[in-house]
């Protein structure tokens, strides 16, 4: 019997492990299809240039991979048609961004050529993949003039709308041809013309929460000014504003407490009479032995709860400095509770759950100062204000 047990739990385990590598290759062989359905499904959608790269990299580790060497074959005759087909319509329709079209089309086509030659497999395939690059080379200046005109002309509608395009194209020209005439000083004029200033008014308060006010005011400024650093806002403080000789600012963001309240305190205290069962109240002979009994024990427990309230909505202005019309108004609540609880009792301590008895152990303590009170009822309103802030600007990306 001992021995048919062995033999019983080796075939289990070798079953197990038969059934483990099926499985495996089971997962194998259905990743393989599915990348060999991918890049031939791209192919069919007239993806060619995916379709390579796609049957590229399955050739990395499948060298041999019938499916993707015709893929492959298929694909990149074909990608290299459909590019320079891209580039002969621009130049014969005379496209205003011609010459970017055929930049885009160059370095899509070297990509192509590059990860053929670092790809065996492939480049068994496709022996001498062409390169574009002396065709790149040629039309990288015209591009980069092609741009730098069109960002001038942009520039020249005087509004923010062409500077946002005006920056893009010189970016462009820039990218082309590295400092290309003046582009750098073309990029900052755009980018002043593009950006949106916003001046934000600080939030006015009693003088013994003003500090406080100001640390809830340069965190804002911080926060928000991180959620908009890639689009074309900036938000000035008064003191920044006034030092810039910002006088002609696009929107004024103007932060007020309403319903302001700090330090609010409320008591209250409730009594409960507490009885527990079967609890041993004191022994008695039986039989010349000492015998437990077990009896009722009662307690009376009164529980005093101290709050402070704090709360405060904050009004969120967006207004327009030109027209003094109101882009935007939101109102944004803010509150904290502070509490602290402790308890008394008549009676039979027995009769207390341990919470209870921890509670009848605890001192009345005084609440945080003010101040403390103030950060912590704004900390809601200052995520819905950077949330607010941060939808609001999006559209200026």
């Amino acid at each position: 019997m001992k021995n048919t047990s062995i033999s019983f739990n080796f075939a289990s385990t070798f079953f197990r492990g038969y059934r483990g590598c099926f499985i495996f290759l089971i997962f194998s062989a259905t990743l393989f299809f599915s990348s060999c359905n991918s890049s031939k499904k791209t192919l069919q959608r007239g993806e060619y240039y995916s379709a390579v790269m796609e049957s590229v990299k399955q050739l990395r580790s499948s060298p041999d991979s019938k499916k993707q060497q015709q893929v492959l074959l298929e694909a990149y005759p074909l990608a290299k048609e459909n590019s320079l087909r891209k580039i002969k319509n621009a130049m014969d329709l005379n496209y205003l961004n011609k010459y970017g079209v055929a930049v885009e089309e160059y370095i899509a086509l070297n990509r192509l050529a590059d990860a053929i030659y670092t790809c065996p497999g492939a480049l068994k395939m496709i022996p001498q993949p062409t390169q574009y690059s002396r065709e790149l080379g040629d039309v990288l200046p015209k591009a980069a003039e092609e741009s730098y005109n069109l960002g001038e002309r942009q520039l020249q509608l005087n509004t923010i709308q062409g500077a946002r395009e005006a920056y893009k194209h010189f970016a462009k020209a820039n990218e082309y041809v590295k400092g290309y005439r003046n582009v750098n000083d073309k990029i900052n004029e755009a980018l002043e013309m593009a950006t949106l200033k916003v001046i934000v008014e600080k939030p006015v308060t009693p003088k013994n929460f003003q500090l406080t006010a100001d640390f809830f005011y340069n965190n804002l400024m911080s926060q928000m000014t991180r959620t908009t650093a890639n689009s074309f806002v900036r938000f000035f403080s008064e003191e920044e504003a006034s030092r810039e000789r910002l006088n002609r600012p696009d929107q004024y963001l103007l932060l007020e407490f309403e319903e302001f309240t700090v330090g609010a305190m409320r008591e209250s205290k409730s009594t409960v009479e507490l009885k527990r069962d079967s609890v041993i109240v004191g022994t008695t002979p039986v039989n010349g032995k000492n015998q437990n009994v077990y009896g009722t024990v009662k307690a009376e427990l009164t529980t005093f709860r101290r709050e402070v309230i704090s709360e405060g909505v904050l009004s969120v202005k967006i207004i327009n400095a030109a027209n003094s019309r109101v882009e935007e108004h939101k109102n944004f609540p803010g509150k904290f509770v502070w509490f602290n609880e402790w308890a008394t009792y008549k009676g039979d301590d027995r009769a207390l759950t341990d919470k209870q008895k921890k509670l009848t152990n605890t001192e009345p303590v005084m609440p945080p100062p003010q101040q403390d009170l103030f950060v912590e009822f704004t900390k809601p309103i200052f995520d819905q204000t950077v949330t607010f802030v941060k939808n609001f600007y999006n559209k200026y990306k």
